[in-house]
């Protein structure tokens, strides 16, 4: 075992690699290593059960051997307080690499003595009297719960997780247990396939894998839901009609004397009420009022409910008057009222239009096919809402690259060009093109900057994003490059890089995968690219 001590000390030197007393270390420790452990920790004679002929990648994840030691050293308890910033993020990296890979090696585990001990079937628990045979299911969720000490359902649920991890799709734990996706990625996968069976299962997976290491949460999650409903579309329209028939509005009592209000609807139906209510909060301009936008509809939200939403009330005339308006003539009186007017919405205006809902549908599904749109904001939808939504609708062609799945036009010849253009680019991105980011485009940003003279205001040169990564986009250290291809690369201080690319359109015009393909698996031309 490594010594704290001589660790921490070899830590403090700024260039370990000429230091003897370090060198002797690195030689004891790998002599170790050697003789009593494989290279990502487990014990040899486990390892070339588990692990098979291949040695194992590096569990370090690359970092620098001063990171790596430390790293070591946060495991036996000990903090590395003398690492640099730099090399404090590299410890993070390689933490994260045993976390992904010691979490996948519970789930194999789980998986493991459980294909040992199918459902049905009888056997001694482990450590039992060999004769004591008793049927599995009376045991197994009890051993695994008190090694994990969970509950007894956590531990059968778990079971059932980690055989369907096991069976139905191997490549997501194979991914999860070399590092490449975390607990989290292989579990929105498995979690959100449930509702398919085996074979469309794994076919979403085949679609999301390649692209899921470097896509956050709630992108994964979007893509798996795009993929869903392109594999089993009439599926996906009956879960819409039975979550529809389950419509509801809840309250839930808060603390501080506060509550909650939960709105239940179809994406069309949230969707517009959000807009309406934004709007009308947006329109509300008034210097005196110094409420927060959130405050603002949450306001108005209760008063559209309660039907008492009004363009004006004597207080706030009262106020426009100031302290001495009890002595104010008519026309000081009506020149005020105009002032508290001008500064309200107009109800023709910010309500009854119809709020703005951005629908894509592939042009098939116009005609009458079955593939689904995408309710921008929300995600897919079924053919028949958006078929129903276009008929009421502006429709606005989009042309888009049937190799990449870019936008390469937007129709819409009644707008001024720099209106289309702001159209074409908000096609072209749908979301925030910042970071680990997927929320609603705010600003079109000039990446070379307007007032610098070099600017061109083009759509190779602007970029949707939203409010927080429009600001980071000019935070100290921060660098973004822009590639031919229309890539964003955001370059952090540390060195640490994420590339956005534009939406990839291919979901809508692409055709569906074939249900019944057998041989998806083995032809790369029957899986749709990562979207």
């Amino acid at each position: 075992m490594i010594d704290q001590v001589d660790v921490l000390d070899v830590l403090s030197h700024t260039d370990p690699a000429d230091d003897p007393a370090w060198l002797e270390h690195r030689r004891r420790r790998e002599a170790v290593e050697e003789a009593t452990r494989c290279p990502h920790g487990l014990a040899i004679d486990l390892c070339g059960e588990m692990c098979g002929p291949e040695p194992p990648p590096d569990p370090s994840g690359g970092i620098d051997d001063v990171a790596w030691e430390a790293l070591r050293c946060l495991v036996a308890g000990a903090p590395p307080d003398r690492l640099t910033d730099l090399q404090v993020l590299d410890v993070l990296e390689g933490a994260e690499h045993w976390v992904r890979r010691a979490s996948a090696l519970r789930m194999r585990s789980v998986a493991l003595i459980a294909e040992r001990h199918p459902a049905g079937s009888g056997a001694a628990p482990p450590g039992a009297d060999p004769r004591a045979v008793q049927p599995v299911s009376r045991w197994l969720p009890d051993q695994v719960a008190i090694v994990l000490r969970v509950p007894r359902d956590h531990a059968r649920s778990l079971i059932g997780q980690a055989q369907r991890f096991a069976q139905v799709l191997p490549e997501t734990l194979a991914a999860w247990e070399s590092g490449a996706i975390d607990q989290g990625a292989a579990e929105a996968i498995s979690s959100s396939t449930l509702v398919l069976d085996d074979e469309r299962a794994r076919r979403v997976q085949a679609a999301v894998l390649p692209g899921a290491p470097e896509a956050h949460r709630r992108l994964l999650r979007d893509r798996l839901r795009r993929h869903i409903a392109r594999v089993d579309p009439d599926g996906a329209r009956e879960r819409h009609e039975r979550a529809r028939s389950e419509r509801r509005m809840s309250l839930s009592p808060g603390d501080d004397g506060m509550g909650s209000l939960w709105l239940g609807g179809t994406a069309a139906q949230v969707e517009a009420s959000w807009q309406c209510v934004d709007r009308l909060a947006r329109s509300l301009d008034d210097p005196c009022d110094d409420r927060t936008l959130d405050q603002k509809r949450v306001d108005l939200a209760h008063q559209l409910l309660q039907g008492t939403l009004t363009l004006t009330d004597v207080g706030t005339v009262r106020d426009a008057l100031g302290a001495d308006g009890a002595g104010t003539d008519e026309d000081g009186l009506l020149a005020a009222v105009a002032r508290v007017l001008a500064a309200k919405p107009d109800p023709e205006e910010a309500v009854g239009r119809r709020p703005l809902i951005q629908v894509v549908v592939p042009l098939s599904t116009l005609m009458g096919g079955a593939a689904p749109a995408e309710l921008v904001g929300h995600g897919p939808i079924p053919a028949d809402l958006a078929r129903a939504l276009a008929a009421g609708g502006v429709w606005q062609r989009l042309v888009t690259d049937p190799l990449s799945g870019t936008v390469l036009d937007v129709g819409r010849t009644r707008y001024r060009p720099p209106v289309a253009m702001a159209d074409h680019v908000r096609a072209r991105d749908c979301t925030c093109r910042g970071p680990a980011c997927s929320r609603r485009v705010r600003d079109l940003d000039h990446h070379r900057p307007w007032a610098g003279g070099d600017g061109r205001t083009s759509a190779e040169n602007l970029f949707g994003l939203c409010r927080a990564d429009h600001a980071l986009k000019d935070a100290p250290g921060w660098q973004v490059l822009a590639g031919t291809d229309g890539s964003l690369t955001w370059v952090a201080p540390c060195g640490r890089r994420a590339t956005t690319r534009p939406f990839d359109h291919r979901v809508f015009t692409d055709p569906l995968p074939d249900a019944d393909d057998h041989d998806h698996d083995h032809d790369a031309d029957a899986v749709v690219a990562p979207f």
